[in-house]
This record gives C-alpha cells, sequence and structure tokens, in this order.
C-alpha cells in the first residue's frame, strides 16, 4: 500500500505526509493541526527559508512577521 505524499507550502515540493509538519490557520493564527478542517504542511528544511514567512502569511491571510512569531512559538512549545 502507498504512503500519502504531500507538498510543503513553502518549496513545493513533495514529500511523504510523515515526513512534513502539519499546521492549520483558524481564526487567524497558526495551530497545530487539531484534526478537523483544512491544514497545510512545511518541511523541516524550509523551517530557516526566508520565504517560508511569506508563503505562511499567504495561506493564513496574515501579517508575514506575526506568521513567522506563531510558527517560532510552536516550535518552540512543541
Amino acid at each position: 500500500m502507498s504512503k500519502p505524499i504531500r507538498m510543503c507550502i513553502c518549496c513545493r515540493e513533495r514529500f511523504f505526509q510523515t515526513e512534513l509538519i502539519r499546521l492549520q490557520c483558524e481564526e487567524k493564527t497558526i495551530k497545530k493541526h487539531s484534526g478537523v478542517g483544512r491544514s497545510f504542511y512545511i518541511c523541516t528544511s524550509c523551517l530557516k527559508s526566508p520565504r517560508l514567512s511569506k508563503a505562511l502569511a499567504k495561506v493564513c491571510k496574515i501579517d508575514p512577521v506575526k506568521a513567522l512569531n506563531m510558527l517560532k512559538e510552536i516550535i518552540d512549545n512543541g
């Protein structure tokens, strides 16, 4: 049986779903995926990419600096 393949919102490369970080936007905030609703994926190599803030801002329709700060908080807190 094949594994699900998903695309990173920053680099647009395709990876196995288990290799990506799954997040979601809810009420203009970025959160870990709760299991309900739409989500997006980020690969670990793009976490240090300068293009990440723009990609997050586009997906969540929020300020790029605010988006990057929310992501940093999620990563630091686990």
